[in-house]
Formats: structure tokens, sequence, C-alpha cells
């Protein structure tokens, strides 16, 4: 005959795997959402960005992906949407509404200061010295 400790060892295992199983699916169903639009706010009318006016840089995007124009949360502007964007086509859907907002785009170029790793000089043994600012350098890099 079965004990009753069996019984509710059983109940509670197989609870606790349904929980489990549960709580799996939801968060995959919750990682494959997010990933799949990219969006950014811009402090125009949607009426400037849709139609033969729009701009190059969106006409392009629209091209190659699902864009989606409307108005923005709030009535901050309009909220421009990729769908499944490349890392190439996020960094010009962001210099868009750079441009768009303030006429033109910024782009970091390189590292302003620094020292090459150990590893890339003659006899050099990474990890012997300890790393500081040159001397002069203020804080921003100022000299």
């Amino acid at each position: 005959m079965v004990s009753m400790r069996k019984l509710v060892l059983t109940g509670v295992a197989a609870g606790g795997l349904e929980l489990a199983r549960r709580f799996l699916r939801g968060r995959m169903k919750a990682r494959r959402g997010p990933s799949e639009w990219f969006a950014v706010t811009v402090a125009l009318d949607s009426g400037e960005l849709s139609g033969p006016d729009r701009p190059p840089e969106l006409a392009w995007l629209a091209e190659r992906h699902e864009v989606r124009v409307r108005p923005a949360p709030g009535g901050r502007g309009s909220e421009i949407a990729l769908r499944r964007p490349s890392g190439r086509d996020r960094e010009l859907l962001r210099g868009l509404k750079q441009r768009l907002e303030t006429g033109e785009a910024l782009r970091g170029e390189g590292q302003p200061e620094g020292r090459a790793s150990g590893r890339l000089r003659a006899g050099g043994l990474p990890g012997l010295r300890p790393l500081a600012r040159r001397s002069g350098a203020g804080p921003a890099g100022q000299r």
C-alpha cells in the first residue's frame, strides 16, 4: 500500500514541475517580443516623416525593413520603429534622429587617450605595470 507521505511528495513534485514549465514558457515568450522592434522618438510630426518628402535615410530603411511611424506616447513627437534591424541599421536610425532634431549627427571615432596593452609591445608583460594616466592629464583629457 502507498503511504500518505509518498502521495504528498509526488503531488508536490508534479506541481513544482508544472510551475517551472509555465515559468519558463512565459520567459521564452517575453524574450521574443522586445528584440523584434527597435524604436526612437523624434521631435517631429509624423506627417513630416511619411510620404514623398520623407528623409532619404528613412526611405532607404523602409525598402529593407518593416518601418512603423506613429505618434509618440504623451504627444512627444513621433516614434520611428524598425523590425529586426541589424547593428548598422540601428546606427543609421540613431544618426537620422540626430540629424532631424539638431541638423547634424555626432560620431565617436576611436579612443581619445590610453595605451596599448602590454602584449602589443616588444618584451612587455601584461599585468606587471599598474595603469595610470599620463602626467599632466586632467579630468576629461585636458592637458
